[in-house]
């Protein structure tokens, strides 16, 4: 009788582990997902703020073509990312484009004092401190995540649902260059010319 006490003691104890460990599986997993999904909110509307953007600058230095499609392009980028590998190759190409942006306002008093591209500027650059917190906290869950996948017997429930690693939001090699916004200006300049 002792013995069969025990065991079931032993079998609920096991079971109720496996449980635990499927729930906080599922758990790490959502968490990734989530989070995941605050990034592409974020980046979502700082495509519209970028458009928004581009068609006050535009507006007011449309003979800087160059300057115009780069960010056009980096736009479109945005709008095709559906991984954390491809939204962070063109978080830098939208970066480095929007701060030739904010260099050409500079040279164009007009577009400078315009209080709509001031609120613009602004607002990205709000919006690109967000998604890099963000980004932070998507890496974390998923560093998290990895881990159950490596521990047993999360790895088993992993494998029988198809999860599968994850890989952190990582910045590009040119996120680590320097942008020499100069030389794209000028560029800009002599093919018009």
């Amino acid at each position: 009788m002792i013995a069969g006490f025990g065991a079931l003691v032993v079998g609920y104890s096991v079971v109720r582990y496996l449980s635990h460990a499927q729930a906080r599986l599922a758990e790490a997993h959502e968490r990734c997902e989530k989070t995941w999904a605050d990034i592409e909110v974020l980046l979502e509307r700082r495509r519209s703020e970028l458009e928004q953007l581009i068609d006050l600058t535009n507006e007011h230095v449309s003979h800087e073509r160059d300057l115009l499609e780069g960010l056009i392009e980096a736009r479109e980028g945005a709008i095709d990312a559906q991984s954390p590998e491809e939204a962070a190759s063109v978080a830098v190409s939208l970066r480095e484009t929007a701060r030739e942006v904010y260099a050409l306002s500079d040279e164009y008093p007009e577009l400078a004092s315009n209080d709509r591209f001031e609120e613009l500027s602004d607002s990205i650059q709000r919006l690109e401190q967000r998604i890099e917190d963000r980004r932070e906290r998507y890496n974390e869950a998923v560093a998290a995540y990895n881990v159950l996948l490596n521990t047993f017997p999360e790895s088993v429930f992993a494998a029988r649902r198809g999860f599968t690693r994850r890989q952190p939001f990582v910045a590009s090699r040119g996120a680590h260059e320097g942008v020499d916004v100069g030389d794209r200006l000028d560029g800009g300049a002599t093919t018009e010319t």
